[in-house]
């Protein structure tokens, strides 16, 4: 999934605070489980992702990137919900 790797690269971005990392890695996790709808597990990331992007720590960069990274959950969250 293309998301889970640009979630990698942030995870792997040491400019980004441990705490943000931290916090992106739970996102991902989310994810990426094995239990439950896709579209619950997008819809979990997306709010733990939007905590990081208003998180004041979190970088330019990697808050452009959170960006892009929930507009692709959410269009996945929209596929995965038309589908049940």
């Amino acid at each position: 999934m293309d998301t889970t790797r640009m979630l990698d690269d942030l995870i792997s971005d040491y400019s980004i605070p441990r705490n943000i990392r931290k916090n992106i890695q739970i996102a991902k996790l989310k994810l990426s489980q094995d239990k439950g709808n896709l579209d619950v597990r997008a819809a979990t990331s997306i709010s733990t992702l939007d905590e990081i992007v208003n998180d004041p720590n979190t970088p330019g960069h990697a808050r452009t990137l959170i960006y892009t990274i929930m507009g692709k959950l959410e269009i996945l969250q929209k596929k995965a919900s038309s589908v049940h």
